[in-house]
């Protein structure tokens, strides 16, 4: 931990706020993105401090040469770019941590920028209040911009709201009329490898008797050999497996603030979503074990620079409260690492950075 700057006179409006949303950005991403705020602290004679783990001699963006400056400043657009991909999903997903992260800055005054070690590092995001009256400097005053945040429009939501209760009634007509369809018709919408099957055999025992055409055993030692969906494949590729029904979800950034996701399966970029497991809890593989997420970039389409894979808990399907493990291979040029780890209701969120090529 080091200390960067020393803001005489001015110390922070709120003493508090800077550590609760530390504490949700650190929670929701990458270190990458974590280590762009500086830390404020009070120092021991009452003035405002800016330290950060980051190692390296700190330098102010004016100090640097002109190609390092485009350097550190295309790496902070990437990043706050990223953020606002992440924060523009916790939204959709009505997660109340958005409306707080919202306040953080998605651009920065020159005075504010400083690399440390060759990485970005923002001072002054938090409102700061200035002590000395007129002579204060109108820089350390000017703290976090947030007259750049962009917001919502309002008339989003409402809408939203709206569309909802208008369209229940339809979708419960549609309900009613599949179910008098699949009673009624069932021989005629029946599913190929159901076919030539004695028609009184229940539809457990049906899903039991043989796997859909798309899944592909890898084992038939057993029943409950793994089972996958054919998965896509190209320069870059990451895949998500655990073994549960809880519903788990893969996100994937790419280098230009792109994110692919269930909210988004395919991005200009060219990464695509192929396959997303237990989404409502249902399962689409067979005996509900064993689900896989998958997101690819096709061969020479892929765009070079830094990827951040986070894997998030979007929802519990079983009354285990249990950590749930997870596989994580991230396949590059068809060189594939292994990445363990956990996520629950207290860390619902892992994330992991890689580079390519």
């Amino acid at each position: 931990m080091q200390r960067i700057l020393r803001d005489d006179g001015h110390p922070l409006v709120d003493l508090q706020e800077p550590a609760r949303l530390q504490g949700l950005i650190h929670r929701y991403c990458p270190p990458s993105i974590g280590n762009l705020f500086a830390i404020p602290r009070q120092g021991h004679t009452g003035d405002l401090e800016w330290w950060t783990e980051l190692t390296g001699q700190p330098r102010r963006l004016d100090e640097l040469p002109e190609a390092e400056q485009a350097l550190l400043q295309r790496q902070l657009s990437q990043r706050l770019l990223a953020l606002g991909n992440l924060i523009a999903e916790l939204e959709q997903r009505d997660d109340p941590s958005a409306a707080a992260l919202r306040a953080l800055p998605t651009a920065a005054a020159p005075d504010t920028l400083y690399s440390v070690g060759g990485e970005p590092l923002l001072i002054r995001w938090m409102p700061i209040a200035p002590v000395g009256g007129a002579g204060s400097s109108p820089t350390a005053v000017a703290a976090a911009p947030r007259t750049v945040m962009p917001t919502q429009p309002p008339a989003i939501r409402p809408r939203r709201r709206w569309v909802i209760p208008l369209l229940l009634p339809l979708l419960s007509v549609l309900a009613l009329l599949g179910l008098w369809l699949a009673f009624h018709h069932w021989e005629r919408f029946s599913l190929p490898w159901q076919q030539g099957q004695d028609p009184v055999v229940p539809l457990a025992s049906r899903d039991a008797v043989t796997s859909p055409a798309e899944f592909i055993p890898l084992s038939s030692e057993s029943d409950s050999a793994r089972a996958e969906p054919v998965l896509g494949t190209g320069d870059v590729q990451v895949t998500l497996r655990w073994s549960s029904r809880d519903d788990l979800d893969l996100a994937v950034t790419d280098p230009n603030g792109g994110t692919v996701s269930f909210t988004r399966p395919s991005i200009p970029s060219g990464g695509q979503l192929d396959v997303d497991s237990n989404a409502g809890c249902i399962s689409r593989t067979p005996g509900g074990q064993n689900p896989v997420e998958n997101v690819f970039w096709d061969s020479g389409n892929t765009p070079e620079g830094e990827y951040v894979a986070t894997v998030s808990l979007y929802k519990r399907c079983s009354g285990d409260r249990n950590p749930i493990p997870f596989e994580l291979s991230i396949t590059l040029n068809g060189s594939t690492e292994i990445h363990m780890g956990t996520v629950n209701d207290q860390s619902p969120n892992q994330s992991f950075e890689f580079s390519f090529p």
